[in-house]
């Protein structure tokens, strides 16, 4: 009888029998390795699932943290931003900056003495308030005001008591007296006598006011001195440029005309011309004045005494014609009117044609160049020294304006003054970077050498050359402010080309060698 399905015969086992079974067992072990691969990939799966998992959620608790920390130091930045915005706006103020030496008050406040003074401070302040109100951004109507005005008050008050503009020096005093106490942010600083007091202080003030943020803007008063020129000219292509005004007293002067500042007039709170004292050279100018006029035969109404019309301070002056100053013109009518009867009525004290009286009426006439003497150019025959044996340059009276102008020709020294320029007697006029073609006259050549007493001589104090025309010693005056006061330094410190053992030297001469002979 036959099996099936791998049945035994006769009790023996069939092999196809049993190899199925070793098939269907190789097939479930197969599918078991199969299932644990599966499981094993689900697992590592999941397994990178939950660290990242893991990963994110710290990654996202490190944003939140760090988010707050952001939050909390914007917070802070802006709190300190605002504070210091406060702090910046507050107080914010326009500097009023005036060489008084030539900026001078209207004739009528400074005869007033104190009150003229005070009302002079309340004039200047209401006029700049106002002005820097429309003309400066972000500037408050209320914005304060700070003068200050730095002045040789002895000279300047002699020059104006010899010019008629005012009775005695004192009246000056009394103006300046007046004028610091009209305002608590005005200051009259007497600076006293010496060149260029004023300047150096001035221009200390403007460099250390030009950055300061509370400062909004600067009003130069400094339109009769070409001299700074040379303090203005540093910031024309820089951001402060924005925050300077030149004001105007007297006409600008050339230098400080061409200059790209904005400028601005009060007119009627300042002189728009120059003292000048009959018979002598102007003391604040150094220009020469018109001539003296002979009073004799004349009287006091004769045309040659009488104001001009155009006169600031005459019924009909251009005060309130400008545009922008009704201010002044409001205040100053009566000052006009005293102004002309102080000077129709002084025949009652001091007589008719005294020489006050002329010196008063007649200094609104216009001015007539008188020829100046030339000083003598000759080299020195000997050489001045000191107690050291250092030394000393010679005194040299000179015109400012002069010498300024000269500087700007950028003459060749040694042509004009020295003992010749070698490449221009060589034919070769071209190699020298100055000019030799200009015609100047014995004054000028006399001028010239103190531009050329700005340039350091190579020989020192040793220099025993008769001829040398340049300096033997720093013609700056010494600093007596900023970062070089106290050094020995000048005005121009560490950027000064003469050596610092060539500052301060003693002037006082003590003995004279005559040198002889070629050099």
């Amino acid at each position: 009888m036959a099996l099936t399905n791998g049945a035994t015969t006769n009790g023996i086992a069939s092999e196809d029998h049993v190899a199925s079974f070793w098939l269907r067992y190789e097939q479930l072990k197969l599918q078991d390795v199969m299932k644990n691969v599966l499981l094993e990939d689900v697992i590592t799966g999941y397994e990178n699932l939950v660290l990242k998992h893991n990963e994110y959620v710290k990654e996202h608790e490190d944003e939140d943290e760090t988010l707050n920390a952001f939050h909390q130091r914007e917070q802070s930045l802006l709190l300190n931003f605002n504070t210091l915005q406060t702090i910046l706006n507050r107080d914010p103020f326009v500097l009023v900056l005036i060489d008084g030496d030539g900026m001078i008050f209207n004739t009528g406040l400074m005869r007033d003495g104190e009150s003229g003074g005070r009302q002079a401070a309340v004039l200047l302040h209401d006029v700049a308030q106002e002005w820097a109100a429309k003309n400066v951004i972000e500037t408050p109507r209320d914005v304060k005001v700070v003068v200050r005005l730095y002045a040789n008050l002895s000279g300047l008050a002699d020059v104006c008591t010899k010019a008629g503009l005012i009775s005695n020096p004192n009246q000056l005093a009394e103006f300046a007296r007046g004028f610091t106490r009209g305002k608590t942010l005005f200051d009259f600083v007497d600076v006293g006598a010496g060149k260029d007091r004023a300047d150096g202080k001035i221009a200390e003030t403007f460099k250390l006011y030009l950055y300061d943020y509370h400062c909004r803007q600067i009003l130069f008063g400094c339109s009769h001195d070409n001299g700074y020129a040379r303090l203005l000219e540093q910031f024309t292509d820089t951001e402060p440029m924005r925050r300077v005004t030149l004001l105007e007293g007297t006409p600008f002067e050339k230098e400080l005309a061409v200059l790209p500042f904005p400028t601005v007039k009060f007119p009627g709170l300042f002189r728009d011309s120059k003292i000048s004292l009959p018979g002598t050279i102007d003391l604040l100018t150094g220009q020469p004045p018109r001539p003296r006029i002979d009073s004799r035969g004349l009287s006091a109404t004769s045309g040659v005494f009488t104001p001009r019309t155009s006169s600031p301070f005459s019924p009909g002056g251009g005060i309130a014609q400008l545009d922008g100053q009704n201010l002044i013109s409001q205040r100053l009518p009566h000052l006009r009117t005293n102004s002309i009867a102080s000077s129709g009525n002084s025949s009652e004290s001091e007589g008719v044609n005294s020489w006050a009286t002329i010196a008063k009426t007649s200094s609104s006439l216009p001015y007539r160049d008188l020829p100046q003497a030339s000083p003598s150019v000759g080299p020195p025959k000997e050489i001045l020294r000191n107690l050291k044996g250092q030394r000393v340059d010679e005194t040299l009276e000179y015109d400012r304006e002069e010498v300024v102008r000269l500087k700007r020709l950028k003459m060749c020294n040694q042509h004009y003054i020295g003992n010749g320029c070698c490449h221009y007697n060589a034919g070769k006029a071209d190699k020298c970077p100055h000019s030799h073609d200009v015609k100047l006259s014995q004054h000028q050549r006399y001028m010239l050498r103190v531009v050329a007493r700005e340039t350091p001589c190579k020989k020192g104090f040793e220099c025993d050359d008769t001829k040398c025309i340049y300096g033997h010693r720093c013609p700056f005056p010494l600093a007596t402010e900023g970062s070089s006061r106290g050094s020995g330094m000048c005005l121009n410190g560490e950027n000064c080309r003469f050596s610092r053992e060539m500052h301060g030297v003693d002037t006082k001469v003590v003995k004279r060698t005559l040198v002889t002979g070629a050099f």
